[in-house]
Order: C-alpha cells, then sequence, then structure tokens
C-alpha cells in the first residue's frame, strides 16, 4: 500500500500532547541525638520552572511509518530550570488519556511509539509506548516514565519529544482513531542516591569474600559468584570472579559488567550489550540492554557495523606489541617500545569513543577516572622459561629478537601451554628498564605514563583481569560472567604474549568457550571496549542484576 492511500485510510487520527507540570513537595528531615532539643530542619527552596519552546504536537492525518521517519518529524521542545540551588530529582512522564479506556475509538498505547532526546539530538530511547514502566503521578492516575533524571542547582537541561504511529500498525488497529496524552513532569527534593562503589562493595565490604578455585591456573567453578581481592598498582582491588549476576551497569544507552573496584576506588567495566549503536546509528535497540543477549553484543561498531580490528596492522617487529609503539627494527628495546605512534587497535577504538560513546544520552566525560591501561611491555629474561620451545635471543624486546612478555609467564606454565605460571597480577610492572612504558593514562603520571594525551580515557581489560574473572589458558569455560555476548568472535585483551618467527602476538579470549589464547596482532578480533567510572558516580536505581541493572546517576 502506497503512502497516499495510508493517508486517506488513517484520515482522522488525531495525535495532542498537553503540557502539564505537576511539583511534589518534599523535604530533608535530620534528627539528632543529644543533650539539645532535637531540631528538623526543613528544605528552604524547590522551584523549577517548564517552559515549552514549541506548540504542542498535533499529528492530523497521521498514518504508520517507519522509526527512521518518525524521527524526522518536528519534535515538541520543552525546557526544565532548577530555580534553587540544591539537586532535585526529575520523573518526565507521558499520561495517556485513553489508557485504560475499551472504547474503540481511541488508539490503543500498543500503536504509539515515542522517544524523548536530549534537546537538537537524537541519542534518546525509542519505544512503543505501552512497553515503558508506569509511574504514580497522583493517588488516582499512573503515566509511562520516559526518563528519570536530576537537576542541579540552577541547572537548565532541554529535551525533544516525537510522537508517530507504529510502522506495523494495521487498518483494524489504527483506522479512524485518536490518541490524546500529556506530558507530566514531577520534581522532588533530591533523595539519597548510593554510590556505584558502595553497592558493590556493601557495608564495611560485607559482600567480599575469598575465591572458591586459583585464578590463573583453575577456571571458575559453576556454583562460584564471588567479589574477592587482591593487590593493584593503588593498593587493594576488589575483583568478580565466576557465574556473577549482580554486576550489571546500564550506562550511556549500553549495559556493561563491572570487572573490578581499583585500588583508588574506580570501578572498572567492559561492554556487554552495545545495543544496536553504531557510528551510523545513535537510536538504542532496546530500553533494557543488560536483559538482552546476542553472540557478538559485547563489541564495539567502531565504523558502521564493523566490530573486528587488527591490534596492530604491521606485525613483523616486537615493537608492533604495543597500544603504542616506537621504531621497527630498532636496536634497542627502549626504540622499539617509545610510546610515539598508535596501534591500529587505539585509532578504533577512539573512534568509537567519538563517534558513538561520547554521542550517547547519560554520559559524561567527567564521569571517567584516568585508570591505568597495562599494556605489560616487560620481556621475560628468564633463560629456563621456554613452554613453545623457541629459539629465543637474548636482544629482549628489540627488532625481530624471539621474546617472551610479562604475562605470558605469568599464565603458562614452563612445561606446557596448560594453566599455570607464576598467576595473574593487577600490578602492572615496570618496563626492562625500570619505566612506566607499559602504564597508559591519559593525564596521570604519578601513577602512569600520561602517553595517551589527547586519547579518551578508554581501553582493554588484560588478560590478568580475564583470568581473575575465571578464565585461564587452554581451559574452556562455559560459565564465568566475561563470556556474556561474546560467542561469534575472539576478542583481543591488551596484553602482549610473544615475538618470534618474525610475528608478533597478542593475548585475547576465544569468546565460544572463553579461554585465554593469542593470535598474531595483524588478525581481525572482536574489540570489547573497557572504561572505569570515578569513585564518587552514584546510581539512580538498580541492584545489579540484568533485569534491574545499576543505573548511573547523570
Amino acid at each position: 500500500m502506497d503512502n497516499n492511500k495510508k493517508i486517506k485510510i488513517y484520515a482522522g487520527l488525531l495525535v495532542t500532547v498537553i503540557i502539564l507540570i505537576g511539583v511534589t513537595f518534599a523535604y530533608y528531615r535530620v534528627n539528632k541525638k543529644q543533650d539539645k532539643d532535637n531540631t528538623v530542619s526543613v528544605r528552604a527552596c524547590l522551584d523549577t520552572s517548564f517552559t515549552e519552546e514549541t506548540s504542542e504536537i498535533i499529528l492530523s492525518d497521521a498514518f504508520p511509518i517507519s522509526d527512521e521517519r518518525g524521527m524526522q518529524g518536528d519534535p515538541f521542545t520543552f525546557t526544565l530550570t532548577n530555580n534553587c540551588d540544591s539537586y532535585v530529582d526529575v520523573q518526565i512522564t507521558l499520561y495517556s488519556e485513553y489508557r485504560t479506556s475499551t472504547s474503540s475509538t481511541y488508539l490503543k498505547d500498543d500503536y504509539v511509539k515515542v522517544n524523548l532526546s536530549p534537546k537538537g539530538a537524537t541519542t534518546g530511547k525509542t519505544n512503543i509506548l505501552s512497553a515503558l514502566s508506569l509511574g504514580d503521578i497522583d493517588t488516582t492516575r499512573k503515566a509511562y516514565i520516559l526518563e528519570e533524571t536530576g537537576l542541579k542547582g540552577n541547572e537548565t537541561k532541554s529535551y525533544d519529544l516525537r510522537l508517530w504511529m507504529n510502522s506495523e500498525t494495521t487498518n483494524e488497529q489504527g483506522l479512524n482513531k485518536t490518541w490524546k496524552g500529556k506530558i507530566i513532569v514531577t520534581v522532588t527534593a533530591a533523595k539519597y542516591h548510593p554510590t556505584l562503589l558502595s553497592k558493590i562493595l556493601g557495608e564495611n565490604n560485607a559482600n567480599v569474600s575469598e575465591p572458591l578455585t586459583t585464578p590463573g591456573s583453575e577456571i571458575s567453578s559453576d556454583n562460584e559468584a564471588v567479589l574477592a581481592s587482591t593487590e593493584d598498582d593503588y593498593g587493594t582491588s576488589y575483583y568478580f570472579r565466576g557465574a556473577v549476576e549482580n554486576n550489571y551497569v546500564e550506562y550511556a544507552n549500553m549495559c556493561w559488567r563491572i570487572v573490578r573496584v581499583t585500588g583508588n576506588g574506580a570501578i572498572k567495566m567492559v561492554l556487554y550489550n552495545y545495543n544496536g549503536l553504531t557510528s551510523t546509528n545513535n537510536t538504542p535497540s532496546s530500553s533494557t540492554p543488560c536483559n538482552v543477549t546476542g553472540s557478538d553484543y559485547a563489541f564495539a561498531r567502531y565504523e558502521g557495523d564493523t566490530y573486528t580490528s587488527a591490534f596492530n596492522s604491521s606485525y613483523n617487529d616486537n615493537a608492533y606489541v604495543g597500544l603504542m609503539y616506537g621504531t621497527a627494527v630498532a636496536s634497542s628495546y627502549t626504540v622499539a617500545h617509545a610510546n610515539t605512534n598508535p596501534s591500529t587497535i587505539l585509532t578504533n577504538l577512539n573512534k568509537w569513543y567519538t563517534n558513538v560513546l561520547s554521542k550517547q544520552s547519560g554520559f559524561n566525560d567527567s564521569q571517567l577516572a584516568d585508570t591505568i591501561w597495562c599494556n605489560d611491555k616487560s620481556v621475560v629474561t628468564d633463560t629456563t622459561f621456554n613452554p613453545g620451545n623457541y629459539t629465543l635471543g637474548t636482544n629482549y624486546g628489540a627488532g625481530t629478537n624471539g621474546n617472551y612478555y610479562g604475562a605470558t609467564k605469568r599464565l603458562v606454565q614452563a612445561s606446557s601451554y596448560t594453566a599455570g605460571g607464576t598467576g595473574p597480577s593487577l600490578i602492572c610492572p615496570n618496563d626492562n628498564n625500570g619505566g612506566k612504558l607499559s602504564k597508559f593514562t591519559v593525564n596521570d603520571t604519578e601513577y602512569g605514563n600520561g602517553a595517551l594525551s589527547g586519547f579518551a580515557k578508554i581501553g582493554l581489560l588484560t588478560v590478568d583481569e580475564v583470568a581473575f574473572a575465571g578464565g585461564a589458558t587452554s581451559i574452556s569455560n562455559s560459565t564465568y560472567y566475561i563470556r556474556g555476548n561474546t560467542n561469534s568472535s575472539w576478542w583481543w585483551a591488551l596484553s602482549p604474549y610473544v615475538f618470534i618467527g618474525l610475528n608478533a602476538y597478542v593475548w585475547g579470549v576465544y569468546g565460544a568457550h572463553s579461554l585465554l589464547v593469542n593470535g598474531f596482532v595483524n588478525y581481525s578480533y572482536g574489540v570489547r571496549p573497557s572504561l572505569s567510572l570515578q569513585s564518587g558516580v552514584k546510581i539512580s536505581s538498580g541492584e545489579g542484576s540484568a533485569t534491574s541493572p545499576y543505573k548511573i546517576a547523570t
């Protein structure tokens, strides 16, 4: 049926949005037990204004259209302003006038699409209206929750609202029917928002326990799901291990899994569901991304739908195991591993940051911590360690000298490729000259090298982090959380493995079995980004499960 016919069939459909703001007054109460009288302090100011920047939406003679066309429609734009100095919680809802009606004259909410995005953007989630959660707007009415956010003191936020009829609506469902609704914004004095760190660790670190299996030499067991501890560069780190189901985080329209808390309190996460977001599509696929699975969803689409990348396009020199590298055919370790040139995977990670992550609603670069990304370039000089029975040289790390790198000795036994070694570590070693060539940071030069200046504060997991999570060399593990959404592809870790036979190798993870492997740096494996959130980030809701993930407060 062509569009002209659809216009005639759906003549008479009227979609009207009327604006109403509701404000719930609340106060903070502080009770003090002491010799003097107890006091109650009341919040002095709660004043938020609502400004309509366009007239209401009226879609006359509407017909079903695609999401792409729906997002091209003129939005209803409105602005919220907090006129006080204190933070307030904001709930933006859409009240459907006929939600509970059984009359056949009204268009059901099942056939209405809605998108709420920051003004001038299209990064908000698109949903069928009836699929959204309902919230109470007063004692007798409920409305669909479009967004829960907050306003800092004197802060302003502007939004674009778009409504259209779902493209799959049939003649019977939509012919000559009417839908009406109104925006209702509820503002309350801010409730207590716990930090993500406090939710992970629990009161007095109550959630921390011992692992049931030995990281590195054993895979995690089927019944193991713990938060355990070990040391890292900053102090005591707390890492998730095994079949964990309480480390889901919804952030920047995507789903992430918490890997560990660093010794300075930052929360390191790895991508779990890219949620349909690519360099050419900024519309999320799902409003509940942590509850969606797919064989390749844990990988970043950094250029169109492409999610695999070489670690480095060149491979015939020790230099190319580096996240950044120096000069090939160098006669010294220092020149080969100087952090001068960005690797292929670093370039592609930053494409993803620029074209996808940074454009998402709820993302704030200031929430990212500048933690160490450990590209362990330390070279094994122990001549008794040679599990591959290779021909090794003594000009360690330079040119085409055959040599192993530090992570390999930690995770591979000297006698074979089976799991073992000296055991994984979250402490990033100094390089062979005692420096910080391996410790990549953006600005921090106290703990890191600052070599990523000009790049984003994102990276990849180390093979040691994957081992602490439950993986091991050459042993399949089907139950630990790292495996989720990765079955279709091998994916890169950040740790160098060996240079031998004119080929540089870096550690990776075999997604289908989630065992620790290594690959030529010029092979294309999945790009699975990681980022660290600041220790003070707060959550607006959630308990860490797939159905109730931690949601980062904006």
